[in-house]
């Protein structure tokens, strides 16, 4: 009972503002244009089916994926959200007085997983926002059983590179499993970067999650999957909900990840604007990261709360980056044209 009352309840963004009827959200990393057409018509069939259970196996979606990824069933978990795979994955490797290895500033839910499982959480440090491989090594010891990679990483937005990444792999001990958290992998045009699943092929201690929240559009129906070991997939599927991915999710999950089009669409609006969006943002008396992915963080100083409020008057949510022990950052995500023209002329007025 003592573990549970020292974890720190996840706050998402906020969503409306009162008295303020069209808000602009940049504060959840969310597609701003929802899902494509495709989706939408193949969601509209699966109304009059919702008497019914869905697949616990989610066959035809794993297929769907493996398809796509050039990878084996076999190897394949959908889940409820990758945060369900997050915490299942807690579940099944941790015990009381194991350790979990997380750098600095990483995704909140890695923590708060760890620590509803019983684990004592140890933080690599950073430099510069950067993970260091050498300080996630050095916090290796006889107890530590996971280690957390967001990649890239929310919400900073920056990611090790496919080096950085191949020496953390082949420097952990193999009873040590490494979680990679790709939320974000298909916004991710850099060429050092590396999606972790031509890593997991070959390691059997690497677990590799993924989503439909962002590029997909698809946040409000919680759904994600992981690659892994089949080993390890065998497990997950043990304790897992017989039900836990809805007949819905699973008939918009196969339409999202077939619509190459709309993808390539969302990745190409995605980045002209991330690009534009800093180059603007360094015209300012600010500090933008060389953030990746569909959001920025940028360092605005001691004054942040007073740009949140003065953005909230003008109808735009960010993101407040307290929890993250970030107090001097904000950040915002990519969202339509209109929407991240508003948000620059905002910010750049409270400045100028």
């Amino acid at each position: 009972m003592k573990n549970l009352q020292e974890i720190a309840r996840y706050e998402g963004g906020i969503s409306s503002i009162p008295g303020k009827k069209h808000v602009i959200k940049l504060s959840s990393n969310e597609s701003p244009f929802g899902p494509s057409k495709s989706v939408i018509r193949a969601l509209s069939s699966t109304l009059a089916k919702t008497n019914r259970y869905p697949d616990g196996n989610c066959l035809e979606l794993r297929k769907a994926i493996s398809k796509k990824f050039k990878i084996n069933t076999d190897n394949i978990f959908c889940g409820n959200g990758s945060d369900e795979i997050l915490g299942l994955v807690c579940q099944l490797f941790l015990n009381k007085g194991d350790e979990v290895i997380i750098p600095e500033h990483s995704f909140l839910m890695f923590e708060i997983y760890a620590r509803i499982n019983n684990g004592k959480v140890q933080f690599a440090s950073t430099k510069n926002l950067k993970f260091q491989v050498d300080a996630i090594l050095n916090k290796i010891n006889q107890k530590t059983k996971i280690i957390f990679i967001a990649q890239p990483n929310n919400p900073t937005g920056l990611y090790l590179s496919k080096k950085d990444l191949n020496l953390l792999v082949s420097k952990v001990p193999k009873k040590i499993k490494i979680v990679i958290d790709t939320a974000y992998a298909e916004y991710m045009t850099d060429y050092d970067y590396s999606n972790g699943i031509d890593l997991a092929k070959k390691n059997k201690n690497l677990i590799v999650t993924r989503t439909f929240s962002k590029i997909y559009g698809l946040a409000s129906l919680r759904l994600g999957w992981c690659y892994a070991h089949k080993d390890i997939i065998k497990l997950m599927d043990k304790i897992r909900g017989p039900f836990n991915v809805n007949h819905s999710a699973q008939i918009a999950g196969i339409a999202a990840i077939n619509d190459k089009a709309y993808e390539q669409k969302m990745i190409k609006h995605n980045k002209f604007w991330l690009n534009k969006m800093h180059g603007e943002l360094r015209k300012l008396p600010v500090e933008p990261v060389n953030s990746r992915a569909n959001f920025i963080l940028i360092k605005v100083g001691k004054n942040a709360n007073k740009l949140i409020k003065y953005l909230m008057t003008n109808s735009i949510i960010v993101r407040k980056m307290t929890k993250y022990k970030l107090d001097q950052y904000i950040r915002v995500s990519v969202g339509k044209a209109e929407e991240n023209k508003k948000f620059i002329e905002a910010i750049r007025k409270f400045y100028l």
